[in-house]
């Protein structure tokens, strides 16, 4: 246990205290502040920050470690010290656009949109503009066309309906709030070369459209004071074009206000007897600072965007506010849930009743929450209570025909004595329709680690799914440590939090450092390989893959010393399994084979940084090489077939194409000495046991090094379960090693029918020539014998087929018909064994400082051209290699 936090320890008690780490009100007070420093974290995996002190943005690349820097504005290069670090990071959902807004000091701040260029890391500024000061920007969002992808239970994946409203003909389009309770609209029309932008209110109704002239905006009025917004959240919520938009507002003194309160504080009460200035009697109202503080509402907005065809207008509609005693609020998030998959037994089209589909009507309303958590700090002295707090929005449709939101209160929690920090959307559950959250929960105080060696970070609180409307812990998911440096043991807690695109990571940055933490995961069923796709990577994986997304997270966790082998196994059979879901349900523009085997690449290659172990390192590797050879031969194929042109090819790319040949080639002489050394394992009647091995005769040129060393350099002995044989087994991968095999024999014998007419052409056929007649293979050959294998490859059960690419190498059900090929491929006339084993280039690399004839005058050997004089230790007539 730990000693209560409301209290100092006594001096008496320090030493037995050093024992516990403790928090105090003043850690939390930069989320009542709002001093939260922005995180974007986009879809190709890139997390952008803001620098500390300067007015920069960082960049990483998750999850390399090194950062880039993101150019700012000339104006601000110019004068930094006249800005501050940005204060909104946002980026668009296909990250291809970027917007900060940097707050200026005494001056007016700068917002800023960058493109992305031809890398990752290379974003080009495009425009940046002023905003005046007491209208910069709290919020930022980027909207447009994207549907979110989702993966059933049954493993089919389907797209959400559309969030927001369309923008056809403007990309990007960008939205903004200001502390003026204004939304600017800043877009790029198609073919367009300057950016266009239109405001509106959010305090009354409003109607603006691109063509109207633009009206001034009125100062907001108020009693001597200047009302701002201090944190604005956008809603989007499923099959609505209209937007909802939450604001929170906090009253400032005007400067007048302030000379008044300074004014009266130098009145002594002194009489004078001085006539009293007239402008005395119109002076403002003394200071009361009770009323400068955060208005205890939320106030709401409805805007609706819209483009008739030729023109983008726009029209906002204040909703009633939300009232909540709470003085500060520190986070809210709009969570929209989904609509459920219509049923295809209640289609129209699969029964002729009327009465089994619903009506739109009658279909059960589309739930939006608003969640929002508060402190309560109140007088200073203890730590804050900590709330957090739930609304639904449901649109109603009244008799009148006017559409309204009804608003209702729909569940709040008390954490004291624990703190919420940050919250962030939850996964969605399309099947169940639940909504979830995910929260950062700060303990206030925890015991230090004893003993050697001490760790070097503790945790300090946990982050939990909490499920909607209740706000109570979600059973269905565990939850993950937050940890934090010894040193700064609950003083530095998470202020801002983005997660990332697959939701199984989250950014968060505090005011001393930024942190990527595990969220928390799904409890995994038990089950069989049938059921291996409902598994929380299996399905964050295939919506990844058929969103074009990136998969750096998903392959972060995969990679971690404490995630077994066998849930990457499991991972890959389950979206495999995916795959051939869709594959039958002909979901259009679905993922490939070759895209499961690119995310394994990536997968495979972390998990070799992160092992620790020689021997799985080397596994890894192996298994990584061979996921890329699959996909090589994939591309290689697909830039033969597109360079074909009737009988021939393409020769505008004919180099292109060579060394696409070559690289085939140095593959299929690999793949054959692979078979040859296995010759003896496929008889029928082998004489050797897998695990046996060759016991090589010595002869007396084994004497020499360079035999010797050329001789060990072979494998003795290979199993069957080598990863580069899944190539003559799996269906997939066998089809497209025999097609690419027919385009580069056609293409060898295209170029050997042409008669060059220029030098460079000559030089091209000659190279493709050389490559084939010095590779051992016989293409025609090879080609048949693979040809013939793909019926009894294809006939295997689908699931052996699935667990093969799974496990990145042939299965036990594969290998009679790996012994049958292996049999066809080393007896037949396709490979040259002596011209596959022995290239020209290792006998004369080898001997290549050695002469039969005498040296030319005036060529001492024993001379040194560097230093002008003779070499120690050499003779006249020694080879020198």
């Amino acid at each position: 246990m730990y000693p209560d936090v409301r209290n100092s320890p006594s001096k008496g008690k320090a030493k037995q205290d050093a024992r516990y780490w403790q928090s105090h009100w003043w850690d939390f007070h930069p989320l009542a502040e709002h001093l939260q420093r922005p995180v974007a974290w986009s879809t190709a995996s890139t997390i952008f920050t803001a620098h500390p002190s300067q007015p920069l943005i960082l960049g990483r690349v998750f999850s390399s470690s090194k950062q880039f820097l993101v150019v700012s504005p000339d104006q601000i290069l110019n004068n930094p010290a006249s800005y501050e670090p940005p204060n909104v990071i946002t980026v668009s959902s296909n990250d291809h656009w970027l917007f900060a807004y940097f707050p200026g000091r005494d001056c007016d701040g700068v917002g800023c949109l960058w493109q992305r260029g031809y890398s990752l890391d290379k974003w080009n500024i495009r425009e940046y503009w002023p905003y005046e000061r007491g209208a910069g920007v709290v919020s930022a969002v980027f909207i447009g066309p994207d549907r979110e992808w989702v993966t059933s239970p049954d493993g089919s994946t389907s797209r959400l309906l559309s969030r927001g409203p369309l923008t056809p003909v403007s990309n990007p389009t960008l939205l903004t709030v200001t502390q003026a309770h204004q939304l600017n609209v800043y877009y790029l029309r198609t073919h367009a070369s300057s950016l266009r932008s239109f405001t509106s209110s959010l305090v009354q109704p409003y109607y603006t459209a691109e063509n109207h002239p633009q009206a001034a905006h009125e100062r907001p009025q108020g009693p001597k004071t200047s009302r701002l917004c201090v944190a604005a959240s956008f809603g989007f919520i499923f099959s609505e074009f209209s937007i909802l938009v939450a604001m929170r507002s906090r009253r400032y003194p005007l400067s007048d206000t302030l000379r008044a309160a300074s004014d009266n504080s130098l009145d002594l009460g002194l009489s004078l007897d001085m006539p009293a200035d007239n402008q005395l009697d119109e002076r403002p109202p003394l200071l009361d600072w009770n009323a400068y503080e955060e208005e205890h509402m939320i106030e709401l907005c409805e805007v609706k965007l819209r483009f008739d065809g030729m023109f983008m207008a726009m029209a906002s509609a204040p909703l009633p506010p939300i009232h909540h005693p709470g003085p500060c609020l520190t986070n809210f998030v709009f969570i929209s849930v989904p609509m459920p998959k219509p049923d295809p037994s209640t289609s129209p089209k699969a029964s002729p009743k009327k009465d089994k589909q619903p009506q739109r009507s009658q279909l059960e309303p589309v739930m939006t929450y608003l969640v929002a958590s508060f402190l309560d700090f109140e007088d200073f002295t203890s730590m804050p209570k900590s709330c957090v707090v739930a609304y639904s929005l449901v649109r109603v449709n009244p008799p009148n025909g006017k559409t309204l939101w009804a608003i209702r209160p729909a569940g709040d929690r008390c954490l004291s004595p624990r703190v919420l920090t940050v919250l962030a959307p939850g996964p969605l559950s399309v099947a169940m329709r639940k909504a979830t959250v995910f929260v950062a929960i700060a303990e206030p105080g925890g015991s230090l680690p004893r003993g050697t060696p001490k760790p070097k970070e503790v945790p300090v609180g946990n982050l939990f799914v909490l499920q909607l409307p209740d706000l109570s812990d979600d059973p269905d998911w565990d939850n993950s440590r937050i940890l934090a440096p010894v040193s700064r043991a609950g003083s530095d807690c998470p202020l801002s939090i983005s997660t990332s695109p697959n939701k199984l990571l989250a950014c968060a940055v505090s005011m001393l450092q930024t942190s990527v933490y595990t969220l928390p995961r799904s409890h995994i069923p038990s089950g069989s390989k049938d059921t291996l796709h409902q598994l929380p990577l299996a399905q964050a994986l295939t919506s990844a893959l058929q969103s074009r997304r990136s998969t750096a997270d998903i392959s972060h966790i995969l990679s971690l010393p404490s995630t077994p082998a066998t849930m990457l196994h499991d991972t890959l059979f389950g979206t495999l399994i995916s795959y051939e879901v869709n594959a039958r349900n002909g979901i259009a523009n679905s993922f490939s084979i070759v895209d499961v085997m690119g995310a394994a690449v990536e997968t495979y290659r972390a998990r070799a940084r992160q092992t620790k172990n020689d021997d799985e390192k080397e596994k890894c590797l192996a298994l990584a090489r061979n996921a890329l050879n699959v996909c090589s031969i994939a591309a290689c194929l697909t830039a033969f077939e597109d360079c074909k042109e009737g009988d021939g090819y393409d020769l505008v790319a004919v180099w292109q194409l060579i060394s696409l040949a070559a690289w085939v080639i140095d593959f299929l002489e690999v793949l054959m000495k692979e078979c040859v050394f296995l010759a003896d394992l496929a008889e029928p009647n082998p004489n050797l046991s897998l695990n046996s091995n060759l016991a090589l005769k010595e002869e007396p040129m084994d004497d020499d090094p360079f035999l010797r060393n050329s001789m060990n350099q072979s494998p003795r002995s290979v199993p069957l379960d080598a990863p580069i044989l899944l190539h003559l087994v799996h269906p997939l991968a066998l089809t497209n090693l025999t097609a690419v095999v027919f385009h580069v024999n056609r293409f060898h014998q295209y170029l050997t029918s042409m008669t060059p007419k220029q030098e460079n052409s000559r030089y091209a056929r000659d190279i493709m020539l050389d490559l084939v007649n010095s590779s051992g293979l016989v293409l025609k050959v090879l080609e048949d014998i693979l040809s013939t294998a793909i019926p009894e490859a294809s006939a295997i059960p689908t699931e052996e087929a699935i667990a093969s690419f799974a496990e990145g190498h042939p299965v036990p059900a594969q290998h009679e018909q790996l012994k049958k090929i292996i049999r066809s491929l080393t007896t037949s006339s396709a490979i040259d064994k002596p011209r596959l084993f022995l290239k020209s280039s290792d006998l004369v690399d080898g001997f290549a400082n050695l002469s039969t004839s005498d040296r030319p005058s005036g060529d001492d050997p024993g001379m040194d051209v560097t230093l002008s004089g003779r070499r120690r230790g050499n003779s006249r007539g020694t080879f020198v290699f």
